[in-house]
């Protein structure tokens, strides 16, 4: 392990340390603690803080959507059973805040590798997907992918990082593959 990948997990092991001994933490604290500890461990410090009553549903709130859309490759992070759970407690969210639930469909595109065409994270924009699909950010070069979502499926929409994502719950749904 590299100095820098050392001193990282050293960093997460205090912040997983500091979570554990509180009992409650307000969303800031909770926030300060994912950030000190590196973006990919926040999916898991969310799941333990609520999971032990250390943090109310309005922090899972106004947390969910961006613990999940920080996380490289949060569906990996959690189970789906878990992610369904905090996104459930948390209800339909827009960059952090609670929104009302789209009312119809969406055409949703997806960039990545066969076997990850089921995960969560979706875009309204095309573009995107494709640059997801060319192997943006070190993933290999996969394929676009086209849903048409329906409301119950869709669980945040954070626009904070630029790619307009949809996170979505695909049990169920049927995933095409866009002809180039």
């Amino acid at each position: 392990m590299s100095g820098q990948h050392a001193a990282v997990r050293d960093l997460a092991d205090e912040a997983y340390e500091h979570l554990l001994a509180a009992d409650r933490l307000t969303t800031a604290e909770l926030e300060k603690l994912i950030s000190r500890a590196d973006r990919n461990y926040g999916p898991m410090f969310l799941d333990e803080a609520y999971a032990e009553a250390k943090v109310t549903r309005e922090t899972v709130t106004a947390l969910v959507g961006g613990v999940w859309s920080s996380a490289e490759f949060p569906d990996r992070q959690l189970d789906h059973d878990t992610w369904r759970w905090l996104f459930d407690a948390a209800g339909f969210t827009v960059d952090g805040e609670r929104a009302p639930r789209p009312d119809s469909s969406m055409t949703l595109y997806r960039g990545s590798v066969p076997e990850r065409r089921t995960d969560w994270s979706w875009s309204r924009d095309r573009a995107v997907a494709e640059r997801f699909a060319a192997g943006m950010r070190g993933r290999g070069q996969g394929r676009l992918w086209v849903c048409e979502v329906p409301p119950a499926h869709m669980l945040a929409v954070n626009t904070e990082r630029d790619e307009d994502e949809v996170v979505v719950d695909t049990r169920g749904l049927q995933i095409r593959e866009v002809p180039r």
